[in-house]
């Protein structure tokens, strides 16, 4: 227990001195594969997990096509972020009937505005550490 407590404030200590993110996600495998603002009207791929972020003062309307329909649909405050992790879109759309859309699927997001620009991060998460590991083995 005494190690979990150390291994807790150690990065508690690392989060008040400011350690940069970046190092953070270099280390536990995350990788940004790219960071686009796309103004109202444009659009932006990513194959991967992706966030958007309303960037803007206004609201903006938020479009994720996937397949050959619009899965996601939603107005987004100013400032207000959301994450999307696609393999698990993807998997709930087809559960919900939407066999158009192939688990190999690259998601479409779309900004229509009216003025609000939104920054699109397609991301590429890293691989679960405990794959094939006995869970009960991190406990002990």
């Amino acid at each position: 227990m005494n190690i979990k407590f150390s291994v807790f404030c150690i990065l508690i200590v690392f989060m008040v001195v400011g350690v940069s993110s970046k190092l953070f996600a270099e280390n536990m495998g995350t990788k940004v594969e790219k960071i686009r603002i796309i103004q109202p009207g444009e659009a932006e791929r990513c194959a991967n997990d992706f966030f958007v972020d309303n960037i803007g003062k206004e609201e903006a309307d938020l479009k994720v096509v996937l397949g050959n329909k619009v899965y996601v649909n939603e107005i987004l405050q100013a400032g207000e972020k959301r994450a999307f992790d696609l393999p698990a879109t993807i998997h709930v759309a087809r559960l919900r009937g939407r066999e158009d859309v192939s688990f190999d699927e690259i998601a479409v997001i779309i900004n229509l505005g009216p003025k609000s620009h939104m920054r699109v991060r397609c991301i590429d998460l890293r691989e679960n550490p405990l794959k094939g590991k006995d869970s009960l083995t991190v406990f002990k």
